[in-house]
């Protein structure tokens, strides 16, 4: 513990609390854990509530691939020892709601990844040509081949265009070479972050895998789910539970039964341009519900009740 509070507390982290301390707050608002220490010390000393916004849960070598034993461990010291002055927590999954509970006995309100309202209409789609999207970083984790192969598995009707950030680019490089040869395929420059809905409302099917390398991705709720929703389009994606039960309630779509690219490209052949349709309509519905404007009402709330 010692050398934990060592590692945290350096002449700039410090710094910040002495800057903090001489100002008054009613409340004050963590983003993730990285800030607990200097918020329990100043709710400490000022007698503040805390407000803690945890975004993935990884207190667990079991649950992410990113942290080494050393690093998970004053990860949890952060954590543990400084709960006593936090009175609300919110999180972005249920799955991820269930974890805290489970393990620390903490109850977290959801506050998913939901991107704000856009007041799009889905276009109508065509028997003859179903569109494609998906928009990823381009690491090797993310295994966009499957999704290269299982759309170029699907009849000449289908094409997919994927655009991609330039993460890795010896591995977009190698991706080029895949789809050199595949008609169906296209690699895309990545899409500017203020025309995002936009270009998906050119689309018919949102196409999302992520593999579940660890616990966090296995609960994920991620912000493309939301995109996707947004900009009006059919959705499939692989089977993460916190995805596969928000596209199964809204009805927008299929999951596949596994994450191989034969189970993907099953799941795209389910839906008609029928269904697309019926599915781009109930997006309608679901981007109602789900957006970043509601979520500020949630916030509002939780402050409110704080205060």
């Amino acid at each position: 513990t010692k050398r934990h509070k060592s590692l945290y507390w350096t002449a700039n982290n410090s710094s910040v609390y002495s800057c903090l301390k001489e100002n008054s707050y009613d409340l004050i608002i963590c983003n993730e854990t990285e800030s607990l220490p200097i918020a329990h010390r100043l709710a400490e000393k000022k007698d503040l509530p805390i407000y803690c916004d945890l975004h993935e849960f990884y207190l667990d070598d079991r649950l992410t691939g990113n942290f080494s034993k050393a690093q998970l461990l004053y990860e949890k010291w952060i954590f543990t020892n400084h709960l006593s002055h936090i009175k609300h927590f919110t999180t972005v999954s249920p799955q991820i709601i269930k974890l805290y509970k489970e393990r620390y006995n903490i109850t977290c309100t959801l506050l998913d990844n939901a991107c704000k309202f856009y007041d799009l209409s889905p276009k109508p789609t065509s028997n003859k040509n179903i569109r494609i999207i998906s928009h990823s970083a381009a690491i090797p984790a993310r295994k966009l081949e499957v999704m290269i192969e299982a759309v170029s598995a699907l009849d000449s009707r289908y094409t997919l265009d994927l655009y991609l950030m330039n993460n890795n680019p010896a591995y977009k490089k190698n991706l080029a070479q895949l789809v050199k040869n595949k008609k169906q395929v296209s690699l895309l420059d990545p899409i500017p972050f203020n025309e995002i809905q936009q270009t998906i409302n050119q689309y018919d099917i949102g196409l999302y895998l992520l593999f579940p390398t660890h616990l966090n991705n296995s609960c994920a709720l991620p912000n493309k789910l939301f995109e996707f929703i947004q900009g009006r389009v059919a959705i499939v994606i692989g089977p993460t539970p916190a995805m596969a039960q928000l596209v199964e309630k809204y009805k927008l779509g299929t999951v596949s039964k596994n994450f191989t690219s034969t189970a993907l490209t099953s799941a795209i052949e389910k839906l008609s341009s029928s269904d697309i349709d019926q599915c781009k309509q109930n997006t309608n519905i679901a981007a109602l519900e789900r957006n970043s404007e509601k979520n500020l009402f949630e916030i509002k709330r939780i402050v409110s009740s704080l205060l």
